[in-house]
């Protein structure tokens, strides 16, 4: 299953407000979680990945050559 360092927190609304930024942009905050001497942190890949629906194609539709297809070539 392997394990992850990057890590992404989504803003809630009070703390884009006590940032000053504008709301209802779906802020992010990403980066690697490190531990007390600056060492990453490995996490185990479990979260659940959401992807929009018109990401969602028949297998056999021809693709883009940017096309990344996960399933074939892993995150």
């Amino acid at each position: 299953m392997g394990s992850i360092t990057r890590v992404t927190v989504e803003l809630t609304e009070d703390q884009v407000e006590a940032a000053g930024l504008p709301p209802g942009h779906g802020y992010q905050i990403t980066g690697m979680l490190l531990d007390a001497e600056g060492e990453p942190v490995p996490l185990p890949r479990v979260a659940a990945l959401t992807v929009p629906l018109r990401w969602l194609h028949p297998m056999d539709t021809p693709v883009s050559g940017g096309h990344h297809d996960a399933s074939l070539r892993g995150f």
